[in-house]
Order: C-alpha cells, then structure tokens, then sequence
C-alpha cells in the first residue's frame, strides 16, 4: 500500500505518518478506504489529505509509537463547543463510597405522640379530622367528665374553707399578741384605767374581764395591807395576817391566770396556724389536680364552676405539638378511659431512615460515629439525600440475623412517608483525600484505562492512569496524573474517535 503525491490544491508540505496496527486492521483498512473511493467515483489509489482543522498526532513523537501508548493530539479550540469539551482540574479530596442496604421510613419516635384523655369521659365533640395539621394547643376534642366537675368543685370548695380559716388564724393569732401586751402591762403595775383605754380596741377576748378583775382586786388588797399596816394599833394583829394571806392569794391567782392566758393564746394561734396550713394544702392540691389535667394558672384562678353550669364538667382533648393527625379512633358519644388512644399526633418534618445491617457489616458500623448515611428511593422519585447518625443498633434479631440502623433525616415537603421503602447507604472506607476524578472522564481501551489531560491551548495528552475505589460518579486514581492537571471529564468519547482514527490512517 503506498501513498501518492498530494493533489496541487493541497499544502505544500504533508508529514506522512506510519503507525503499527494490528494486522486484522490492516486487512480491513484498505478495504473500507476502496469502498468510500468507489462511493465517491475516486480513482482505485487512496489519497491521504488532511482536514482543515485536523486533530494530528504530535510530529515530536515517534514514529513507531503504537496506540495503545499514551498520545497527544491537537483539537482545535472553536470545536470544543459543539464537542462538548470541559475540563476541570484535579485535586485531593475525601472520597466515601457506600455499601447499599434495604431500609425503610418510620415517625421519628421523638416527634410522635399518642393522645389519650386524663380522665374518664363521654365524647361530646370532635374536632379534627384525619390528616388535618393542627398547632399545639389546638382543640381535638371535648369530653364531659363528672371527674372534672369534682375538681373544679373541691378547689372552689378548699378556697373557701383556706380564705375562712386564714381570717380565724389571723384573728387567734391578734389575740395571742394582745393577751401578751396585757399581761405585760398588769406584770408592769399600770394603773386599770390606763389599761382599758389602751385595749379597749383590741381584740383579747373573755379573758380580758376575768384578768382585769383578778388584777383590780390584787391591788385592792394590796392597799388594804398597806392602810391597816399604816395604822399601827388600830387593826388587830389577826386582822393583819388575815388580810396579807388574802393579798397573797389574790397575787398568786392574778400569776397563775396571767401565765395561764399567755399558754392558752399562743396555742390558739398555733392552732389556727396548723388548721390554716392544712385547708391550704387541700386547695393546693385541688390547684395541683387542675393543674396535671392541662389547664393553665390563669384559668384555675378565674374558675367559677357554680357560674358555668353543666359546662363546669367539659374536658378539652388539646395537641401537644405541632403536627398531623396521622391516627384518629375517636368518635362521638363514645365513653372513653385514660387506656383509650383518641389520636396519634406525629410532627412530620423529621423522620427516622432505618436500614437493616447485618453481621458482615459490624466493621463498617463500628466507624459510624460522626458520620452521616445517604437514602434514596428512585421508585419514589426521591434522590439521593444524607441523614445525620442517632443508633448504629447493638442487638441482632434472632429471625432475621439483623441489626436495625436509625438515622434523623428531614422532610421537607414532606415527600417522605413512613412506611415506604428506601435504600440505605452505609458509609465505608476512610476519609483521607485522595486524587480523584469524575467517572465519565476515564476512558478504556484493549484493557487499559486513561484520560485525556488538557496540555496547553489545543494540546490534549492522553494519560493512562491506575484506578482504585469508585464511588457513585467519582473514582480516585492512584497513578498517571497530579493534582492540577486539568482533566477532560465530558467530550471524551470525540478526543477519543480523534486519536485513534489519527492513529489508523496512514497505514
């Protein structure tokens, strides 16, 4: 086979090129090239004239270098466009592939909640239907419960009897001061006159009569001692002695009332203080009671269940949360029991992604920790999204020989829903950075592998590089090129047809 002159219109110099081919593609050339001469009415001799815009091989390299050899063409720049040639530069980064298992959505635990009434009643209204979303606080439904009623009626009740006892202690306990401040003064030897007009408005009881009488008479005898001792010779003897014991007696019996009193006082107010202590514990328990069934301060204090009537014993079933009504089993007149669930509230925003990991996968669960798993459900039509760690799972389930992985993943617009199947990408292998480049960049042929470096301006080298891990559109490369060079990662498959049909011709 040889190759004629070139044509007077072609350039002036043509480099001719020789390149070893397989012999199975010597046969077939010659061949093919005779067949588009006879479509085109050419003449039996082939002719080689370049393109205008030829992709040529390096006229640097060696002849005999043959095409399974890494190579450089040129690929003129303002036919990039329509090639759809990108480059992007290669740099070390952390690549994570995945070991993909079965799993599925489920309510997050933590945002669910099972509505059951805290008292025994008839379901008089409901107020939701299912799949309604509700805020929290909002009214699910209405009881009547003649528990209700009952508390609302013992807190009126130990109201009444703490504001009643309050007012008994407070007086017990005036009393007890007064009867103190008496007996002091009558201790002090005032006169009665300045006595009674200094408690004459102050509180102290019958015992005020029976003390200022006993006082009054001390001081009578008192005087009689001292007239008849005055009078020296006029009182007999007897008489004297007989009027000094009654004074006597008269002055132990006003000590004896005085200390007597005092004792008496204080207990009644200590009294008074421990009857007022207990009707305050009945109504703070009462308080408590209302309290622990959900209703507020502000409306314990303002509660007048003689002025609501038959409403006094109505019983509001109220959201906890924010969420949907996933779950609802309450109906009207329907008697229902603290063991009764009426709804099933769950916050849908976030869900639990569970998958299921079994033995050969402990290894890969035991670096979990800090680390985030990858979802998806193609079916579904949702792509792949990441869920952040909360249980790596520590038991094995004896059927099934597996271990339950959870994760907390979001849902915005609530495209997930629990019960659908997922799978669950568990990551593996370490998070070093390693070179790596985008899949669709590598390029194979007659069992090796390469890429296409962009050199410089239209200069593209072909480079055959040594591939490890893969992970979904990445793969690192372990040898043929450094970080920063800038790999062709889309048009490859046009550089590739260049190079080798630059190859064939010629032989």
């Amino acid at each position: 086979m040889s190759i004629a002159a070139p044509p007077p219109h072609a350039p002036e110099t043509v480099i001719p090129v020789r390149i070893k081919t397989p012999i199975k593609w010597r046969r077939l050339i010659p061949v093919a090239l005779l067949g588009v001469g006879a479509a085109l009415g050419a003449t039996a001799t082939i002719l080689f004239v370049p393109h205008s815009q030829p992709a040529q091989i390096n006229p640097e390299k060696p002849a005999e270098s043959g095409m399974d050899e890494p190579g450089t063409l040129i690929f003129a720049r303002e036919r990039w466009e329509g090639a759809g040639i990108r480059t992007e530069v290669v740099a070390t980064a952390p690549l994570t592939d995945y070991a993909w298992r079965t799993g599925r959505v489920v309510i997050d635990d933590d945002r669910v909640a099972h509505v059951s009434p805290a008292v025994e009643g008839l379901v008089v209204d409901v107020r939701v239907r299912l799949g309604q979303e509700v805020l929290a606080g909002d009214v699910l439904a209405v009881l009547e419960s003649r528990e209700i009623g009952q508390a609302k009626l013992e807190l009126v009740t130990a109201k009444l009897a703490a504001a009643a006892e309050r007012e008994r202690a407070g007086w017990a306990t005036s009393t007890a001061t007064n009867i103190a401040d008496l007996v002091k003064a009558v201790d002090a030897g005032k006169p009665s006159a300045e006595i009674e007009a200094a408690f004459k408005e102050r509180s102290v009881g019958e015992r005020r009569q029976t003390l200022m009488t006993a006082y009054a008479q001390r001081n009578q005898l008192r005087r009689q001692v001292d007239s008849q001792r005055a009078s020296t010779g006029a009182v007999s003897g007897a008489t004297l002695q007989r009027t000094e014991a009654e004074f006597e007696a008269a002055e132990a019996s006003l000590r004896a009332l005085c200390e007597e009193f005092k004792f008496q006082a204080a207990q009644q107010g200590r009294q008074a203080e421990l009857k007022l202590k207990e009707v305050s514990n009945a109504a703070d328990t009462a308080r408590t009671r209302l309290l622990t069934l959900g209703y507020t301060s502000t409306q314990i204090d303002t509660m007048d269940p003689v002025a609501e009537g038959a409403a006094a014993s109505r019983f509001e079933i109220k959201a906890p949360f924010a969420g949907t009504v996933v779950e609802k089993h309450a109906v009207r007149s329907e008697r229902v029991t603290p063991q009764v669930q009426m709804f099933q509230v769950a916050d849908l925003t976030t869900v639990w992604i569970q998958a299921d990991a079994f033995e050969a996968d402990l290894p890969l669960l035991r670096e979990l920790a800090g680390r985030r798993l990858l979802f998806r459900a193609p079916g579904a039509g949702v792509d792949e999204r990441s869920a952040e760690m909360i249980y790596s799972g520590d038991l094995v389930d004896r059927t099934s020989r597996a271990m339950t992985v959870t994760a907390s993943a979001k849902n915005p617009g609530r495209t997930l829903k629990p019960g659908m199947f997922v799978e669950v990408g568990i990551p593996r292998g370490c998070d070093e950075p390693v070179l790596q480049v985008p899949a669709s960049a590598v390029q194979r042929h007659q069992g090796k592998t390469f890429v296409f470096i962009h050199v410089k301006d239209d200069e593209f080298r072909r480079a055959d590089v040594e591939l490890g891990r893969e992970s979904r559109d990445r793969v690192e490369v372990k040898t043929g090129i450094v970080a920063g060079d800038a790999v062709v990662i889309e048009g490859c498959f046009v550089l590739k047809s260049e190079l080798f049909r630059d190859q064939l011709v010629g032989e």
